[in-house]
């Protein structure tokens, strides 16, 4: 546990054995092993001796910053021209005039098997093969359904909603969002709550923006193997 703690903090052995043993008047850290496992000695104490003798942010302030630069973040995400020659979304059998949409009821991404809906105002709605909504609106309109297909080259980002539900510790938002940026993944919003006060579980969802499945693969893959992470998935809304 100790080892973890000082992994975290970028902290090596030696230099915590030097601010540590004089500290606590013991020659080897591992001495301080057996007061930590009854409780005489606290690990968060000895973090934010370390801290202060290191000029070191606490896992919660960095949490705190974060979580502030995610929520300052202003969203990318712009309707675009529907143009068969710009590479971006290919609708079968024309109607290239038009404007698309991504549905919100479904949010697909590029990689998801699609299909539009021309709505009342001539826009093109593109949804999830497998949207419940579009489903409805097949039903009611049958004309309106057009086959729909993602162009080759199309570039646009895409809203989705991440959740990680993982132990409540510090530093966890931090390696999220180290992942996230790994990838140039766009935090548009962060909502974090207590999923189980008695298993100290919690539950982050993130309004993400995605350019494809091959990113959203690597980044829900990347953050499941995270320590004390429990899942991570997108969700969806129907």
């Amino acid at each position: 546990l100790l080892e973890e703690e000082l992994e975290h903090l970028g902290i090596g052995v030696r230099e915590a054995e030097k601010l540590l043993l004089p500290r606590y008047n013991v020659y080897m850290l591992d001495e301080l092993l057996a007061p930590i496992g009854i409780g005489d000695v606290r690990i968060n104490h000895m973090v934010h001796y370390l801290q202060s003798k290191l000029n070191k942010p606490s896992v919660e302030e960095e949490d705190k910053k974060a979580l502030r630069q995610l929520t300052q973040k202003t969203p990318k995400i712009q309707p675009v021209p529907h143009n068969r020659d710009n590479g971006r979304v290919v609708v079968e059998e024309g109607v290239w005039n038009l404007m698309h949409h991504i549905a919100s009821c479904c949010q697909p991404i590029p990689g998801d098997d699609i299909t539009s809906f021309i709505t009342q105002g001539r826009v093109i709605s593109i949804h999830r093969a497998d949207c419940e909504q579009l489903a409805d609106l097949q039903a009611n309109a049958p004309e309106r359904i057009m086959d729909a297909v993602w162009g080759d080259s199309y570039s646009s980002g895409y809203s989705l909603v991440v959740r990680v539900t993982a132990s409540d510790r510090g530093g966890l938002l931090r390696d999220i969002i180290t992942i996230l940026a790994s990838e140039n993944v766009n935090v548009l919003q962060v909502a974090i709550h207590s999923s189980d006060v008695k298993k100290q579980l919690a539950t982050i969802d993130m309004d993400i923006e995605i350019y494809n499945q091959k990113v959203l693969g690597r980044v829900l893959s990347k953050l499941n193997q995270l320590p004390d992470v429990i899942n991570a998935r997108r969700l969806y809304s129907n």
